[in-house]
């Protein structure tokens, strides 16, 4: 397990949602917290947690479902050209748009990164200038 950490990373850069691993992780909990009641109990816990991953894993198709058919009643093309290119993005584009949103939030962090001493130097020095010119500088 002491590799877990990445194989999760890489699983997001690969496009992975957590969907897919809904019903593995609804096993895991599931035999888990089974396993208090022995091992039959164990064994009905993963049953019923992978269960309970799959009903969660389809719930997202439902939804996707929904939005198609909203589109399609409303006769709104562009929505539907635009919900099928995102049903065929490669797993390249998946980790391109990934590190194009890394590169965002980084250049967000490097700007409060500078900003943010900057106003504060900026308050800190007129109010030691205030201080001195009122005559209370010690």
């Amino acid at each position: 397990m002491k590799h877990a950490p990445s194989f999760i990373f890489l699983a997001l850069l690969s496009g992975c949602s957590v969907r897919t691993f809904a019903p593995t992780a609804g096993a895991l909990v599931g035999g888990g917290l089974g396993s208090l009641a022995g091992p039959i109990g164990g064994g009905l816990g993963a049953a019923g947690g992978a269960a309970l991953g799959q009903v969660a894993k389809g719930e997202g198709d439902v939804v996707e479902a929904k939005k198609e058919l909203k589109a399609l009643t409303q006769g709104d093309v562009g929505k539907l050209i635009a919900m099928q290119a995102e049903k065929n993005k490669s797993g390249f584009d998946t980790v391109v748009d990934g590190i194009y949103r890394v590169l965002w939030l980084l250049g967000i962090g490097m700007a409060l990164w500078f900003v943010i001493p900057w106003v504060w130097a900026k308050h800190h020095v007129k109010k030691t200038v205030e201080k001195h010119i009122n005559g209370n500088s010690k």
